[in-house]
């Protein structure tokens, strides 16, 4: 990345804040605008934007975006409620989470006859993690009930993970590598489980450490908060080093780390992390938009639209329909949660994943389909959000 792109990025992130409490009441995606910026500043706009020779760069800001908001939606949930709301995180997880990829495996062999079916199984992984940190505006309304709100973010903490072990899996089988020595339910094992432990273990030292500290007076506030975001990129290194999910522990860390520091006598300090994530997502999403968007849109085929649409918003609002029936869940908030599942850096990165880790036929289209579904979703998600929670609500302002 050049000093000329640094300094456009930055200009742009101090005029966004400039409106940004504006642009919260509008319930906008900040990444929509950051992705609009990027297409009008990148190479087919005004060509201010060089994220350099390849995608390494870009590779490591979706990585570090992902991991530290998945730490930090993580940390906001009230672990007990979670916890109280099993059922439906259950239901979410086991049932929704798999029958959501496989419904996108059969959308793609239906779109796509000429894909392979491994391959198919990469798409459906790709696309499927939700984000619901793009529409954080939501999150916080509190208008929207509790269990909704928990019930998105648990499920979208926890969706990189099965992705990410369904995605792998399918990579090694598309490339034709040697497979005769895995065996995946260890694979499945360590990816979730083990990175769960993990998380859990690493995210209740940090909380305890940092909480014990700034009780004693050991610790500075602007510390804590540094000490914060440090536990969550800690919580990821340690995940990849065991070869799970950093993703996952992550989250999983995030979940025990403010619990942890409430335990030990301190108020967890999270501005610092919000602040730095919120910055990560939105300088993918310029760098997304000026390199991906337009190019993805310029090539792509009606198969892929198609895909796109189908994927963001038939197969998800039937996974989790079919997920949560004979719950206690009313079926206004089943659609309203099977609605809003906004694909962001979750599906970029695992994108990124597949050109990186795997030697498969469909690249090109694979690469079409993740232009297209998380710039539409962002787009779409961003424009029903107020509209969705009127409807949840069953009335107007």
């Amino acid at each position: 990345m050049t000093s000329e792109t640094a300094l456009v990025l930055t200009s742009l992130v101090l005029a966004y804040a400039v409106v940004s409490g504006l642009v919260k009441q509008w319930y906008l995606a900040p990444a929509l605008i950051f992705g609009l910026c990027g297409m009008a500043l990148g190479p087919f706009g005004f060509a201010v934007l060089d994220s350099g020779p390849d995608t390494s760069t870009f590779a490591v800001l979706a990585q570090l975006a992902l991991t530290v908001i998945l730490f930090n939606q993580a940390a906001e949930l009230d672990l007990s409620a979670v916890v109280g709301r099993r059922e439906v995180t259950f239901r979410l997880l086991v049932i929704g989470i798999p029958l959501a990829i496989a419904l996108g495996v059969g959308t793609a062999l239906l779109l796509f006859p000429v894909m392979p079916t491994w391959e198919a199984v990469c798409l459906a992984a790709i696309v499927a993690p939700t984000e619901v940190a793009l529409i954080d505006a939501l999150l916080e309304d509190d208008r929207v009930p509790v269990r909704i709100r928990h019930a998105l973010s648990t499920e979208s903490g926890f969706y990189d993970g099965f992705a990410l072990a369904a995605l792998l899996a399918a990579v090694a089988f598309a490339s034709e590598r040697n497979t005769s020595d895995v065996h995946w339910g260890f694979f499945l094992l360590r990816t979730e489980v083990l990175s769960v432990v993990v998380g859990l273990l690493v995210g209740a030292a940090g909380g305890w450490v940092i909480g014990r500290s700034r009780q004693r007076g050991w610790m500075s506030d602007v510390w804590a908060q540094l000490a914060t975001l440090a536990v969550a990129l800690v919580c990821f290194q340690i995940g990849e080093m065991l070869h799970g999910s950093g993703f996952v522990a992550a989250f999983a860390g995030g979940l025990t780390f403010a619990h942890s520091a409430r335990r030990a006598g301190s108020r967890p300090e999270t501005q610092v992390s919000d602040a730095a994530g919120q910055l990560l997502e939105l300088t993918v999403f310029a760098l997304f938009g000026g390199y991906a968007v337009i190019v993805g849109w310029r090539d792509t085929s009606w198969q892929v639209v198609v895909f796109a649409i189908v994927a963001l918003f038939g197969v998800r609002l039937v996974a989790v329909c079919l997920a949560l029936l004979r719950s206690d869940v009313p079926v206004r908030e089943r659609v309203f949660i099977g609605w809003f599942g906004p694909r962001g850096i979750g599906t970029v990165v695992l994108g990124l994943i597949v050109l990186e880790r795997g030697s498969i036929e469909q690249e090109s289209l694979i690469v079409e389909v993740v232009a297209v579904t998380v710039s539409l979703s962002v787009l779409v998600h961003s424009l029903t959000a107020w509209p969705g929670i009127k409807a949840l609500l069953g009335n107007s302002r």
